[in-house]
């Protein structure tokens, strides 16, 4: 690494994981981890952000000048400051989000911006008698010196939601202190499901709720190592086994994102790396800042999303021959449909960095309303773009010949027909879009990225709280000017 800088290769982050004691778990304990393909393929998303890191053409979006250490450092380790590290954070979530879908590394990311705010807040409401902060700030200068790519684990099991987590059967439910001596705490529990949890390095705690006094045992946020002693880390299925083949998307071939449980059995943490204990309070607001933060996050990889979405929509209608007007239907108001959700996130992106505001702890906030108004308007009109797709490939994709009978010598010439469609298109590059669309739409790992449009980040339901929450001064000034206005009061 050059003085000036700390920044790993990818094979350096891929050699610090397979130098871990292996706890990850499938159907038993994997020895070699990193050897399975989909784990490899999920490896391979966070390997791209190092890899940017170290390219001429992405370096000046993908690393920047820590304010800690003085040196160049990958940018989803910094905490934002500015509005235009605002937008140069979403410009290389977008960038990474068009080549691998999901870039993953956000999750951790927001989780120690989050952390950086929230312990700032708790220790001034301490009077200064707490120091988590500093501990924060300790934690975030070995992150950045050690260029560590950590995720977060915010996510409990919950179990009976009718029941809060002190009158649950199951107490591991939620992830809690189970005691706290001189030098930490010991904690159990699950989270699930946590994204880039089984190939990081690192994994950050944080409440994923408001707890009453009653529950404060669950208020807890704290850092460490993923091979720590008493974790176990379980791959969650199901099986991607469709993501291969000569005709598989290119995507498929390298990039996954592949879920993971985390099992706290009895976990020690040293002390300098809690960075809640018990202060039930300030459960929601942490809860609160990561989950705003995550969905500003979202207003970066979903426009990706739907612009390759955008782009799908417009190559299978240029493909079928259904480009433009036909008896009953618009080809163009269709694509039209899709591509707008991109415009709208973007610009309520645009808008949260606008209205963003400098916290007393040095970082910048983007603004609640439009990040989780986007992150909403997002995961809304998902599914609607998924069905346009559906719609306008036809049935081809979930009811694609087998492969091998297109380089058949006996049946190809009997199999090719059923892809001529518009002339100078190859039957090759015909299945491929369609096996692309069925991935995408039809498949495991579609199922796995609607899924995540619905809940990641938070549910609808939970969007729609902030944003009523955050709104509700300004809707009551509303009310005030329609009064005036009807009423003259």
């Amino acid at each position: 690494m050059d003085k000036k800088e700390i920044l790993k290769t990818s094979k350096e982050y891929e050699d610090s994981l397979r130098a871990m004691r292996p706890n990850i778990i499938k159907d038993k304990l994997l020895k070699e981890p990193y050897e399975d393909e989909d784990i490899q393929k999920g490896m391979n998303v966070v390997s791209l952000s190092y890899d940017y890191a170290q390219d001429p053409k992405y370096k000046d979006l993908m690393t920047i000048k820590s304010p800690l250490n003085g040196k160049i450092i990958n940018r989803f380790n910094n905490i934002p400051q500015t509005k235009e590290e605002l937008t140069a954070r979403l410009r290389m979530i977008y960038t990474l989000s068009t080549q691998v879908g999901c870039a993953q590394r956000c999750v951790g990311g927001d989780a120690l911006w989050a952390l950086f705010i929230g312990t700032a807040q708790l220790d001034k409401s301490n009077e200064s008698k707490t120091n988590y902060h500093q501990r924060l700030l300790k934690y975030l200068r070995y992150i950045q010196d050690n260029d560590i790519a950590p995720t977060a684990a915010v996510t409990d099991a919950k179990g009976d939601r009718s029941l809060p987590p002190s009158k649950q059967e199951e107490k591991n439910s939620y992830v809690h202190i189970v005691k706290e001596t001189e030098d930490g705490i010991y904690v159990s529990g699950i989270k699930s499901p946590i994204t880039m949890s089984l190939y990081a390095e690192e994994i950050i705690v944080v409440p994923g709720l408001q707890y009453a006094e009653s529950d404060k045992d669950c208020a807890v946020a704290f850092a460490i190592p993923g091979d720590a002693e008493g974790i176990e880390r379980y791959v969650l299925g199901p099986e991607i086994n469709s993501l291969c083949g000569e005709f598989c998307p290119a995507h498929g071939t390298k990039y996954l994102n592949k879920e993971g449980m985390i099992i706290f059995n009895n976990v020690f943490i040293p002390k300098d790396r809690v960075f809640l204990c018990g202060e039930h309070r300030f459960a929601a607001i942490f809860a609160n800042l990561f989950a705003t933060l995550h969905r500003f996050s979202y207003l970066a990889c979903k426009p990706a999303i739907y612009d390759i979405m955008t782009g799908t929509a417009m190559l299978i209608s240029e493909y079928n021959g259904t480009k433009g007007k036909y008896f009953l239907s618009n080809t163009s108001n269709k694509i039209l449909e899709i591509y707008k959700q991109s415009i709208i996130v973007s610009a309520m992106a645009k808008s949260a960095v606008v209205a963003a505001q400098v916290t007393e702890s040095g970082a910048i906030f983007p603004d609640p309303v439009y990040s989780n108004m986007g992150k909403y308007t997002a995961s809304e009109n998902f599914p609607k773009a998924i069905s346009i797709l559906q719609d306008m490939s036809g049935n081809l994709p979930t009811n694609l010949p087998y492969p091998e009978l297109l380089s058949s010598e006996e049946y190809g010439s009997h199999v090719k027909p059923l892809f001529a469609r518009k002339k100078g298109i190859s039957a090759e590059d015909h299945y491929k879009l369609n096996e692309w669309i069925r991935v995408f739409s039809a498949s495991n790992e579609g199922g796995l990225l609607q899924f995540g449009s619905k809940h990641g980040g938070g549910n609808e339901e939970a969007e729609k709280v902030a944003i009523y929450g955050n709104s509700l001064r300004r809707m009551s000034q509303c009310k005030k000017m329609v009064k005036k206005i009807i009423l003259d009061k």
